[in-house]
């Protein structure tokens, strides 16, 4: 029995969720006018744009054109440690495969539209300072010039927002329900310190305020 389909026309490989250079595909969006497969495709950087499908697997297209600009751009930037903190930023706010995204993009925290191009956020940020990160002054808030300064880790961890399971609404103390006491940590130094456990809300509070005198004086 002969095949109903017409000789000309080939099955379609699905590519959605592979990785093409700096490209991400996100899903098949129908054909252009010259009847090629058009693909919505994410860049790196966090840019949408629909590609040829031919132009992804034959390595035509790798980028929206970010990766063409780093390469003759003049600020010589690329792959330094101010460069690297832009790249994350974006990755964590806009690539739903970054290991940090659910507690940024999946959040509703965005980069504005002025910083998805690195040579903005230089301009407004300047050169990473050595031993300091990017830090939103309102956690709740996305990644802008007026929200954002270099921060240290220290300055981090006391700005770091409250844990979804915090019932006790002070940051560092939680309720252990099997000892029945309240247990109070704090962050300082890249690890996490044991303070101690109390009877009372009160007295855990009071023992969280001591340890960020001692931890983040």
């Amino acid at each position: 029995m002969k095949d109903d389909l017409p000789i000309n026309i080939k099955r379609v490989i699905d590519l959605t969720n592979k990785k093409f250079g700096r490209w991400t595909v996100i899903k098949m969006v129908g054909r252009n006018k010259q009847g090629k497969i058009m693909w919505l495709c994410q860049c790196s950087c966090g840019t949408n744009r629909e590609v040829v499908g031919g132009d992804l697997k034959n390595g035509k297209s790798t980028s929206c054109g970010c990766l063409r600009i780093e390469s003759i751009t003049t600020h010589s930037l690329y792959g330094t440690p101010t460069y690297k903190t832009w790249a994350d930023m974006t990755q964590r706010c806009n690539n739903v495969n970054h290991y940090n995204y659910s507690d940024y993009g999946g959040r509703g925290i965005k980069v504005c539209k002025r910083w998805l191009k690195f040579e903005n956020f230089f301009a407004d940020m300047g050169i990473k300072p050595e031993g300091l990160t990017i830090e939103r002054i309102d956690n709740n808030k996305g990644y802008y010039k007026e929200n954002c300064c270099w921060a240290s880790m220290l300055d981090q961890s006391k700005n770091k927002r409250m844990q979804k399971n915090n019932k006790t609404g002070t940051t560092g103390v939680c309720w252990e329900k099997r000892r029945k006491k309240y247990l109070v940590n704090i962050f300082a130094n890249h690890k996490n310190h044991y303070i101690g456990y109390f009877d009372t809300l009160k007295q855990a509070a009071k023992a969280r305020e001591v340890a960020e005198l001692k931890y983040w004086r």
